[in-house]
């Protein structure tokens, strides 16, 4: 099992790489330079403030569910928990969710089975929300994200027909390989995890109506949700060929980056350069201009969450450390 995790992580770290080759493939590096030195970095510190309170909005709605497992539980630990968390995901895709249980484990003796039970909450939540999100993108940008799909599939040219009929066909093929594999399926690691997702997707909502603080849970969601707006929506204006593009802009930009940093490769890299860049493109903003955007965004949030990570471990670690004097 460790040998196919380490094929999986190296594989998926060349994926990344190639990803960076592709989007970067036409730039030179000294154009890059000069361009970074008319960024305008006050809007990208306002920025990474937002990300910032993103991770702190995140560790405080995690202390609402605890709260209704009866648990009581230190506002920094879960913050700094939670700041982990992201910092794992970085090196190690999906591996953040674990870490954040063993950290708050380790400083708050919460049981770890507890804790991921309100993960997948969250996770179940905040799939909603995307979801919900991308079906706005298309109200607002329908034909930019027609187009959009029509770069990333190898410039095919997609209508609303085609389009319908591609899904058709796919949820067509879906349907007919899930009964004909249905036995094999559910022995398979894959349908165990999706089951179990949305098991966890239905206990969620039936706990959220539980919940002793829906109001505060609610709040920092939107709170969360705002932030990864924001942080996009701000770097328009560190750069002058964006400065132009409005919040709609900033959402569809915020949809489609999700799409890179979800995507099983170490922090998102290459994959969210070639997506934004692509995305942006069709928004007629240059490749260069594009590229700049989306390496600046990158490489601040990446920064700002190394460095918190890097902070709360070391907070973590002194405060066991003192635990035990």
């Amino acid at each position: 099992m460790k040998a196919v995790k380490w094929i999986k992580y190296v594989f998926f770290l060349f994926l990344g790489v190639g990803l960076m080759y592709l989007a970067f493939k036409n730039q030179s590096p000294k154009a890059l330079i000069a361009q970074l030195k008319d960024v305008n970095y006050l809007w990208v510190i306002i920025s990474v403030f937002f990300g910032f309170i993103a991770i702190v909005s995140r560790g405080l709605r995690w202390i609402i569910l605890l709260q209704n497992l009866n648990f009581s539980v230190s506002k920094l630990n879960s913050i700094y928990a939670v700041a982990i968390g992201y910092f794992t995901n970085i090196a190690i895709p999906r591996a953040g969710e674990i870490t954040r249980c063993t950290s708050l484990n380790q400083t708050e003796d919460v049981p770890v089975d507890k804790l991921f039970g309100t993960i997948i909450l969250e996770r179940a939540i905040d799939f909603i929300i995307l979801i919900s999100l991308v079906l706005l993108v298309l109200i607002l940008k329908f034909e930019l994200f027609l187009e959009f799909l029509a770069i990333i599939f190898e410039g095919q040219t997609l209508g609303v027909g085609s389009l319908i009929g591609i899904g058709l066909s796919a949820t067509a093929i879906l349907i007919i390989l899930f009964v004909l594999t249905k036995r094999i399926l559910k022995k398979s690691a894959i349908y165990i995890k999706i089951k179990t997702f949305v098991i966890g997707m239905k206990d969620g909502f039936k706990s959220i109506n539980g919940l002793k603080n829906k109001s505060g849970f609610w709040t920092h969601t939107f709170i969360i949700w705002l932030m990864y707006l924001l942080m996009t929506y701000v770097c328009f204006f560190s750069i002058e060929a964006t400065r132009m593009l409005n919040v709609a802009d900033g959402l569809y930009t915020m949809v489609i980056g999700g799409f890179g940093m979800v995507a099983p490769v170490q922090g998102g890299i290459g994959a969210y350069h070639y997506i934004v860049k692509v995305g942006l493109m069709i928004l007629d903003i240059s490749e260069d201009s594009a590229l700049l955007f989306a390496s600046v965004v990158h490489t601040a949030q990446t920064l700002m969450t190394l460095s918190v990570g890097g902070i709360s471990i070391l907070m973590v670690f002194l405060s066991k450390r003192k635990a035990k004097q």
